[in-house]
């Protein structure tokens, strides 16, 4: 039971980097709403590897000032016993999310809530993100 929602905790979004030590957060609610619909869809623990950023944070990883990250509204995650590409293709039905990553060598998703006119698909191969084609649709099952 988590103090934001039935299965989610604000200790699920905070900070991880070495310089605010967890002290800081922002989560936005309708992004913790569709954990919980992932969490009802797949029946299986949504295990959130990284969500809210802090500007010491993207500083030190020279990171963008602007992330959504940073907002309170993108997550990185994993579902237990789910291929990254099954939850990809399952989030991009949700019309409030506008953000979808697939990190195929790091075995997660990043999902956001951005704005509809900025959506973005996108897949990291390597160093580089590229943008998701009918190719690389293809090439990653999605």
């Amino acid at each position: 039971m988590g103090d934001l929602s039935e299965n989610f905790s604000h200790k699920d979004f905070v900070c991880r980097c070495n310089q605010c030590r967890g002290e800081e957060f922002k989560i936005h609610l309708g992004l913790v709403g569709i954990l919980e619909q992932l969490t009802a869809h797949f029946k299986k623990k949504v295990i959130v590897g990284s969500a809210f950023w802090c500007d010491d944070f993207l500083e030190h990883e020279n990171k963008e000032k602007r992330s959504f990250h940073n907002k309170g509204k993108a997550v990185h995650l994993k579902i237990e016993d789910t291929a990254p590409a099954e939850i990809f293709k399952f989030v991009e039905g949700i019309a409030e999310i506008n953000g979808i990553g697939l990190y195929p060598k790091e075995e997660f998703v990043h999902l956001d809530t951005r704005p509809k006119e900025k959506r973005s698909l996108w897949v990291k191969e390597g160093t580089h993100y590229t943008a998701l084609t009918p190719e690389k649709r293809k090439q990653w099952n999605l």
